[in-house]
């Protein structure tokens, strides 16, 4: 028994969101280890507080910080919401850094860019960069 837990061959597996289809077996494309890891963590920090049913707490809400006016307390509440709701809601990653980039707040627009470990048998290091801007 085991062997068969050892080998399987990804650690980690998500459907990809996108629902492509592979042209092989028709099927959806899953996204595996550490493209399924960061995925899961752009989908928890892009859900807004409430949208999630049952779970009123769930998501990073990053969308509510676009109109506020930008200071270095504004940042600092940005980075710890990153935290507690990773630290919370993803126990596969490790975060190292977050990076905040106010130089597109005049477009109501932030990118973040997080390094995390992702904790599995072997620990991998990597970055998820993203852009939160106003939904038009």
């Amino acid at each position: 028994m085991n062997q068969v837990l050892n080998s399987r061959k990804f650690h980690y597996t998500d459907l990809d969101l996108r629902f492509r289809e592979s042209p092989m077996t028709s099927d959806i494309v899953l996204q595996t280890d550490v493209a399924a890891v960061k995925q899961s963590v752009m989908n928890i920090l892009m859900t807004n507080k409430g949208e999630k049913v049952f779970d009123d707490l769930y998501g990073g809400n990053l969308r509510s910080y676009l109109f506020e006016l930008w200071d270095s307390i504004t940042s600092a509440a940005i980075k710890a919401r990153i935290l507690s709701t990773l630290t919370n809601y993803e126990p596969r990653i490790q975060v190292t850094s977050i990076d905040v980039d106010d130089t597109r707040m005049d477009a109501n627009a932030l990118t973040i860019s997080i390094d995390m470990i992702i904790l599995s048998p072997v620990e991998v290091e990597t970055t998820v960069e993203f852009i939160v801007e106003r939904i038009r």
